[in-house]
């Protein structure tokens, strides 16, 4: 790293604990004033904010060389040569302090601590589900969410993209009426529609032009706070085919999609939230996948010829084309292996080029895409993890790392346990039993009536099934999930939140 030879006085007090890894990644002073800090942050493996305090120390002692005074003394200066000019009194700012960045509330406490807060401006934050599991129900709510006051909000305006269906206007009044958050506020505080500005791009070309031209002259003419596109996925679905040449566009399409997002999140201060579909993941990724054999060197081509059995090492090209002929070595038939021959072919061979079949090295399994996606993927990083339906983000792992933060929303059809419960009428678990009835996600199941005469009913009947959906915090810059007290008593985190969708919104039921 060149930071001792472009400040040669710079103090380095404070940032012992990141110089080492930014060196080993060759981040250069130039990255540190120019990149976004989240990205040298992921590169280098260092906290965002410490990378962030380095940067804003090299602009400003690079400012006192051109002569620029700073309107507050640094930290820096403080600690080292004492100056006279500056009084002892002068407030000092403490380096570990927090920076302070305004968030947008999810209307629900619990996925407000889960997120860190909730979602705040200049990140991208993607999220993730199959169809039904609530991501627009989602995306409503912080239409609705960011136009409250702080801390809660940012009273600002949102701008929805759609690249499905339009707005939904009836289910955003619906929200408002019956969500307490929003319900119970006086009315110059209350939200309003008209607050949302909603387009349709219902093509790649429409939504290139609207994200890369509009997007920017509305976020600074009509105070925009939230950006929502819904979904991202849609048109590149039914744009190309799932070619070669398609594939290589794609990643640098998407490439160019994240970069001018990202700088657009920074430096106009919003939030952009994303909307992703999902795909069928066919094969497991756990003990199948884990258990299976590493990869073998492929078998010899002159196995089975009247030459004799094969030899366990590379043949020359000769052999190779000999055998691919179907036509006998020229070389003398092998009457016993008990001495091995060279691996190196006779010099009088005209046809030798110098090539030998090498065999194909072993490869860990663990470094496989299919095991390393379950971290990113937000499916199958549980302790069982090929149990249920997992799902892959749509746009691959190239869209993945353009992301700052991914929200994963799972929908699972499960069967509530039947119990036995006095005069032999049956009750569905828990979690049925505390559902509200305004709940529009799972639906109560009609009484059964029991049998004449029975005193009880079996656990082996087979009630109503019901949808289970599920909240994950897949990957975040800025929280690592909730912090709850476990069986042990001892602090324990949780990235999974178990939701249900009401009349209101999106509402916890329980930790998962």
């Amino acid at each position: 790293m060149d930071l001792l030879s472009v400040l040669p006085g710079f103090s380095t007090h404070g940032f012992v604990h990141i110089i080492p890894p930014l060196e080993r990644r060759r981040v250069t002073v130039v990255d540190l004033i120019t990149l976004d800090p989240l990205e040298i942050a992921k590169r280098a493996r260092v906290p965002p904010a410490d990378v962030r305090r380095l940067s804003n120390r090299i602009v400003e002692a690079l400012h006192g060389d051109l002569g620029v005074k700073p309107s507050l003394p640094s930290t820096d200066a403080l600690d080292s040569i004492p100056n006279p000019n500056i009084s002892l009194e002068t407030p000092r700012l403490e380096p570990a302090t927090k920076p302070q960045w305004s968030t947008i509330s999810t209307l629900d406490p619990a996925m407000d601590a889960l997120l860190g807060g909730g979602l705040p401006t200049g990140y991208v934050t993607e999220v993730t589900g199959e169809s039904g599991c609530g991501k627009t129900q989602f995306l409503l709510s912080l239409c609705l969410a960011v136009q409250l006051p702080k801390p809660q909000g940012l009273q600002q305006r949102a701008i929805y993209i759609s690249t499905e269906h339009p707005l939904s206007t009836p289910r955003l009044t619906q929200l408002l009426e019956c969500n307490p958050a929003l319900s119970n506020l006086p009315p110059e505080q209350a939200p309003s529609l008209e607050a949302i500005l909603s387009v349709n791009a219902m093509d790649l070309e429409t939504q290139d032009h609207i994200i890369n031209y509009q997007l920017p002259v509305a976020i600074e003419r009509y105070d925009i706070g939230l950006v929502i596109i819904d979904s991202i996925t849609s048109n590149y679905r039914a744009e190309h085919s799932k070619s070669l040449t398609y594939l290589a566009n794609r990643g640098r399409q998407l490439a160019k999609l994240g970069n001018f997002l990202r700088k657009l999140a920074i430096n106009s201060n919003v939030a952009i939230v994303l909307a992703n579909q999902v795909s069928d993941r066919f094969e497991t990724i756990g003990s199948a996948a884990l258990s299976r054999p590493p990869f073998t060197s492929r078998p010899s081509l002159t196995q089975g010829l009247a030459n004799g059995p094969s030899s366990q090492y590379p043949k020359s090209r000769a052999e190779q084309i000999a055998a691919e002929d179907g036509m006998p070595s020229s070389s003398a038939p092998r009457s016993s292996q008990a001495i091995p021959p060279s691996t190196y072919h006779a010099p009088e061979d005209k046809n030798f080029d110098g090539s030998y079949l090498v065999p194909t090295p072993e490869h860990s399994p663990y470094l496989s895409l299919a095991y390393q996606e379950r971290f990113f993927s937000g499916w199958g990083d549980g302790p069982n993890p090929d149990s249920g339906s997992l799902k892959n983000p749509s746009l691959g792992f190239i869209w993945s790392t353009q992301l700052a933060c991914r929200i994963a929303l799972k929908k699972e059809g499960v069967r509530a346990a039947v119990a036995v419960r006095g005069e032999g009428t049956p009750y569905q678990n828990k979690a049925d039993i505390s559902r509200d009835p305004d709940s529009i996600a799972m639906p109560a199941p009609p009484p059964r009536n029991p049998i004449p005469g029975s005193q009880s009913q079996s656990i082996g009947s087979s009630p109503e099934p019901v949808t289970r959906r599920v909240m994950k915090l897949v990957y975040s810059p800025w929280t690592g999930g909730l912090e709850t007290e476990g069986k042990s008593q001892s602090a324990q985190m949780t990235t999974e939140l178990e939701f249900e969708i009401w009349k209101g919104g999106l509402r916890t039921t329980s930790h998962v």
